[in-house]
């Protein structure tokens, strides 16, 4: 189909004089014809952006926009064919700052000259002969598109840009911890900070051991009341407190915060001495010498739960949604599969009226292993814009930004495995008196079970004691228990 304008009437004048942009000089055709003719250009602008410019006449700036394009595409093929990154060296380009900024600008670029090109395949389009209506419709199609290219700009800025802001903002440590025997140890401390609470005091202590090589993970979660908590001996609390934080009921370990923070003097080069001391307890307590910590601020987790358009659990019992000094007591989580907004994850997460602090810990784990599965790349790619504001708000860590993408790629390979979990809760083990030898040693036997294949795995491999068989069979005609989320070989089916 020829894109050279047809005859105005019957007689058809054949003028080829050249125009002074070097097109030959458009004539008039039939409103079908000049319609077919205007789609033509916008599908060459789609499928290969400076065809149109090349099939109207615009030999010059269609042949350089054309091949400018074709390289963009060959070189995306040679990427992506011949070096065939792996999937960790994609996390590394999309969470190096300096990457980012590039793409930022690339993304501009490219989307704001598709967009020109759009603008002048629809004044190319215009042919002479066009009536109203048709006219109309070529007018709604070209804004359709250039409203969607513009769409695609605002999506490819605003990811970007949030990326990097996250990346710069969040994980701005730059100290590195190699995996101890083969595990990173990643300590997750859910605090608040709340008015009218002296301090910040951790309300939800959880430590994941994740295999470097093959993302077997294993949860070791600990009681805030949780007492008598030894520290290293090369901690300075270690001084003060010999036998262990016993200096009373008040002594619990989500108070070791406060108290090293009122003693900044024994970390003089610390910023946080009471997180510092926080995570020396929490060695002593596990056994366990920590890579990294993140700490989540549980109102800027409300915020990541709206950012993702709320996330999925099982209620087994109404959760209040109210304190103990709350007049309206007469919300709840209803009880079964429920869709919660971040508001009701973070009562789902901190509820204890009608409860206890180990059950709540049971639900935090469920929360946690559900936002695992459903944060999916689509879902993060998506509200990329929203999650970077709420991680902003909710996160610290010292976790630095050139590990983000060894970390990524391990935990999309969590998503697969199943998630063992050890909780440090009665009746299995004393919190006011606990033994924490035998801690030490069921942590040390369940991480070791876990990093077992599952074909060497025997029925004598170590594991914590009364932890519920992951492979116990259903009874087919009476309702079965739900496995302990707190001791158990799978988070998932406990939850």
């Amino acid at each position: 189909m020829s894109f050279i304008p047809a005859p105005a009437n019957a007689a058809e004048e054949k003028d080829k004089t050249p125009g002074e942009d070097g097109r030959v000089s458009r004539r008039r055709l039939s409103p079908a014809r000049a319609l077919r003719r205007a789609l033509a250009l916008m599908v060459a602008t789609i499928v290969w952006p400076g065809s149109a410019q090349l099939l109207a006449g615009r030999r010059r700036l269609g042949l350089i926009v054309m091949a400018l394009w074709g390289v963009l595409v060959i070189a995306a093929i040679v990427v992506l064919l011949w070096f065939r990154p792996e999937r960790e060296t994609i996390f590394g380009w999309v969470t190096d700052a300096e990457t980012l900024y590039i793409a930022r600008l690339v993304v501009v670029g490219v989307v704001l000259g598709w967009l020109a090109l759009f603008v002048d395949a629809w004044r190319l389009a215009t042919f002479p002969g066009l009536d109203r209506p048709r006219w109309l419709l070529v007018a709604v199609l070209n804004m359709t598109v250039i409203a969607l290219v513009s769409g695609m700009l605002t999506i490819g800025w605003s990811t970007v840009s949030a990326s990097r802001q996250v990346v710069t903002e969040v994980f701005a440590a730059t100290e590195t911890a190699p995996p101890l025997q083969g595990r990173y140890n990643i300590l997750l401390i859910g605090a608040d900070s709340a008015d009218g609470r002296e301090g910040l005091r951790p309300d939800s202590l959880n430590v994941l051991s994740v295999d470097a090589r093959t993302a077997d993970t294993v949860m070791v979660s600990l009681p805030r009341n949780l007492q008598g908590v030894p520290f290293p001996e090369d901690s300075p609390m270690h001084a003060l407190y010999p036998n262990g934080f016993n200096c009373g009921s008040e002594c619990l370990l989500n108070a070791v915060h406060t108290a090293a923070q009122e003693r900044a003097d024994l970390y003089p080069d610390s910023d946080d001495p009471g997180l510092d001391a926080t995570i020396e307890a929490v060695e002593g307590a596990t056994g366990l010498s920590i890579n990294y910590y993140v700490m989540i601020n549980m109102q800027g987790f409300a915020s990541l739960v709206d950012a993702v358009g709320g996330v999925t659990v099982t209620v087994t019992t109404p959760i209040a949604m109210f304190g103990e000094t709350d007049r309206r007591r007469d919300q709840f989580i209803p009880e079964g599969r429920q869709r919660l907004d971040g508001n009701e994850a973070l009562w789902f997460a901190r509820s204890r009226i009608q409860s206890d602090d180990f059950t709540r810990m049971a639900r935090q784990k469920c929360l946690m292993v559900a936002m695992l599965d459903q944060l999916s790349p689509q879902t993060v790619l998506l509200n990329a814009g929203r999650i970077a504001d709420s991680s902003s708000q909710m996160l610290r860590t010292d976790l630095p930004a050139s590990e983000l993408a060894a970390f990524a790629d391990l935990a999309l390979d969590a998503r697969t495995q199943q998630i063992a979990t050890l909780s440090v809760v009665p009746p299995e083990y004393n919190t006011v008196n606990p033994d924490f030898a035998r801690i030490h040693a069921d942590i040390a036997a369940l991480i070791a079970r876990s990093s077992q294949p599952a074909s060497s795995a025997s029925p004598s491999a170590p594991a914590p004691t009364t932890a519920p068989g992951p492979t116990t069979a259903p009874q087919p005609t009476e309702p079965t228990a739900t496995p302990d989320a707190n001791i158990t070989d799978d988070l998932a089916a406990a939850c």
